[in-house]
């Protein structure tokens, strides 16, 4: 908006030329110049003086109309901008593993729904395979799983590797150890992820290498329902740090890294189709699970 467009709007809201000026920090002198100079430049008076301040002529309401349609026609022109761009319209759609659906992807998208509020999601929480298919097929913007080795059709922005442990309470015997081995877990009731769960799946390998039976009092395909069986106190899960860093910042669960020899930790992946056309909308959260990876890392790595 021109400089006449702002204080001739301010004295028609305000209807004084004293008041205006100290709403928008400029002299009242300034103000009054300027409606004095286009009243002059188009021969019309736009304000009609009275000792109780100014009102608008026709000719000022006219005007005032004319400049709030410019507003309104401009504010229409930068949304159709912006939706032309992506960054306020458009669907942001993901495939992704439990333990990531539920750590942190709703506190990523609270982030991106505060900058760009009307973009759509679609989380789909798959397991591994199809994850890779979602994703080698270009169905999704990107997908979060386990690292199933090189590909050319995808590109991985990040990776996280969380190492395998023990969950315990905090009240638990070994909450105050820092590690153990698997050997030490024998005779706990546990509770162990099912095979079609990654961490699952590499703790079966993990303990057929090692020669270790471990008897699970319970089984869960869900990583959720692992936590809150361990938190009402019936066993210790089996689980990555990645799955329960809340709870053991919070000092709820006590985290206890398991360090038997050929227990590697699981390498959650960030990657997309080489393919994709990604959106401003999904390439910020991208960046955000990147971030949050790193500072994942950082906290495994003090922990």
């Amino acid at each position: 908006m021109s400089r006449f467009s702002i204080y001739f709007e301010m004295v028609a809201q305000t209807g004084s030329i004293r008041q205006a000026a100290s709403a928008l920090n400029v002299s009242a002198s300034a103000v009054n110049r300027q409606i004095l100079a286009v009243e002059q430049e188009m021969r019309l008076l736009l304000f009609h003086r009275h000792s109780a301040g100014l009102t608008l002529t026709a000719a000022g309401e006219l005007l005032l109309a004319a400049i709030m349609s410019g507003k309104r026609d401009f504010e229409s022109f930068r949304t159709r901008l912006e939706d032309l761009s992506g960054l306020r319209r458009g669907l942001v759609e993901m495939a992704v593993v439990e333990a990531v659906s539920d750590r942190f992807i709703p506190e990523i998208l609270l982030e991106v729904h505060k900058l760009y509020p009307r973009v759509e999601f679609n989380i789909r929480t798959l397991d591994i395979a199809e994850i890779w298919e979602a994703v080698t097929s270009n169905e999704v913007d990107f997908g979060i799983s386990i690292r199933k080795g090189a590909s050319k059709k995808v590109h991985t922005v990040a990776t996280l590797n969380s190492p395998v442990g023990l969950v315990v309470r905090s009240d638990h015997p070994l909450a105050d150890l820092r590690e153990t081995r698997l050997s030490h877990a024998v005779g706990l009731k546990l509770i162990l992820p099912s095979g079609t769960l990654a961490i699952g799946a590499n703790i079966r390998e993990t303990l057929a290498r090692h020669s270790v039976n471990l008897h699970a009092a319970i089984t869960s395909n869900r990583i959720v329902s692992i936590k809150s069986l361990v938190r009402s106190g019936l066993g210790a899960g089996l689980l990555t740090l990645a799955d329960v860093m809340n709870e053991v910042k919070a000092g709820e669960f006590s985290f206890v890294r398991l360090i038997d020899t050929g227990i590697t930790p699981l390498n959650f992946s960030l990657f997309y189709h080489v393919q994709r056309s990604i959106s401003p909308a999904a390439q910020t959260v991208i960046d955000l699970i990147s971030d949050k990876f790193n500072s994942i890392l950082d906290d495994t790595d003090q922990t």
